[in-house]
């Protein structure tokens, strides 16, 4: 028997696994990271190793359920890289066959595919090229710099100013990244175009996400939802779309006084005082206090994997607001709950779902049109139904586990089997 490929994940956050074992609370998120590798370590065939940035003095090792996760201590210079030491040290430690780094944007992926020799995989999670002419939300800047309006003036001065200093430096970072990879790995065509656009000699793999497990038994019921009701996963930056909702909402009120939104995170009213006063969270405040919604939008906290699950399948209708999206993991929990959904038509999407079948999409900067695709769902019952029963059965092909596991497995043996052939 031979022996089992060693492969050697680099991640971006602290996996639940090991947590508690570093003395840090656990995080919602990655949800993906967490069932890919877990089963990836029930293989003979395979030995997986874990490296994922954290808040420890040193250098961490765990061993635990046939996994080797490095805590690797955060650069002094840059909270979010590490130093060249540390990516040495953990090579040499865990001596991989293949190196397989999660997501394109961060400084320490790029340290670890410049110091590794061998193949090279990574998985594209968003793509921050592909996102430049839309993260800022298609947000009317221009006319928000109104010195009439001091607050909303400096929140657009704000986002300007983060946009040009935080966001344009990290494109040239990303495109180094995902050039450096021998293979790529994605799972929509708009992230196999971002990919070959800057790297048009990786090979492509496509291998689709593995939705945390709450969700493949969960089930929406016309009558246990909140009627005229919509859920909105994520308002934490202006690319997510919140405000198109807000735009939506006011219109819909017309015709359903009882309307509720329900938005998933921090209130922007609990948020930091800086970005109360003028983020995007102040912008968010102002809409809704200038369309008098404040007793009909909610936010609901950060939401861990049971109460989203029950947000799902309490809501009458989903939206997925993004202004751009690779393929967001919200509108595929939605899909497998059946929760009826309406989706920006963006990104992604068109490969996750179709319109008038699984879901119903909008141009993502027309609030009209998200409004009136909201409203046939409200006062369509059979419409819902049908849209629900499609969607969840698409769902279950795309984030079948065993199939997503087998698409892995068979892109690690095309890997390794070339790296066999030259080898010989």
């Amino acid at each position: 028997m031979s022996a089992p490929v060693r492969v050697l994940w680099i991640v971006n956050i602290v996996l639940p696994a090991v947590a508690t074992e570093l003395g840090l609370g656990k995080t919602p998120f990655g949800g993906w990271l967490t069932l890919m590798t877990d089963r990836l370590a029930q293989r003979d065939d395979f030995r997986i190793g874990v490296a994922m940035r954290a808040p420890v003095k040193t250098l961490t090792r765990i061993e635990k359920n046939g996994i080797v996760y490095y805590a690797m201590p955060q650069s002094g210079a840059d909270p979010f890289d590490v130093e060249d030491a540390t990516v040495a040290e953990v090579l040499e430690d865990f001596t991989p066959d293949l190196l397989h780094a999660e997501g394109s944007e961060m400084a320490y992926t790029r340290r670890f595919l410049k110091a590794w020799a061998g193949p090279k995989l990574l998985s594209l999670q968003g793509v921050i090229n592909g996102n430049r002419n839309y993260d800022l939300g298609r947000l009317p800047l221009l006319s928000m710099l109104n010195p009439l309006r001091p607050k909303t003036a400096l929140t657009a001065a704000a986002l300007m100013a983060n946009f040009a200093i935080r966001f344009l430096p990290r494109l040239k970072a990303e495109r180094e990244t995902i050039q450096l990879a021998d293979h790529i790995m994605g799972r929509t065509t708009w992230d196999r175009a971002q990919a070959w656009a800057i790297n048009p000699d990786a090979t492509y793999h496509h291998c689709s996400r593995i939705l945390r497990d709450g969700f493949y038994g969960a089930a929406w019921d016309p009558a246990r939802c909140e009627r005229h009701s919509i859920f909105v996963g994520n308002a934490a930056q202006p690319r997510k779309g919140t405000h198109v909702v807000i735009e939506a909402v006011r219109l819909l009120r017309r015709a359903y006084p009882d309307i509720r939104l329900y938005v998933a995170g921090e209130s922007p009213q609990a948020a930091s005082s800086f970005k109360r006063h003028i983020g995007y969270p102040a912008y968010v405040c102002d809409l809704i206090d200038r369309h008098g919604l404040t007793d009909c939008v909610t936010f609901t906290g950060l939401l861990d994997e049971p109460a989203m699950v029950r947000r799902m399948e309490q809501s009458h209708v989903f939206v997925m607001s993004s202004i751009i999206e690779n393929s967001p993991n919200t509108l595929g929990e939605a899909m497998m709950v059946g929760t009826p959904s309406v989706s920006s038509f963006t990104g992604g999407v068109p490969s996750m779902a179709s319109d008038e079948v699984d879901v119903l999409m909008y141009r993502a900067d027309d609030p009209a049109m998200l409004a009136m695709q909201i409203k046939r769902l409200f006062d369509d019952p059979v419409l819902c139904d049908r849209l629900s029963a499609s969607a969840r059965k698409r769902a279950r092909t795309t984030h079948d586990p065993e199939a997503n596991v087998q698409a892995l497995v068979a892109a690690y043996d095309r890997i390794s089997g070339s790296l066999k052939e030259v080898s010989a």
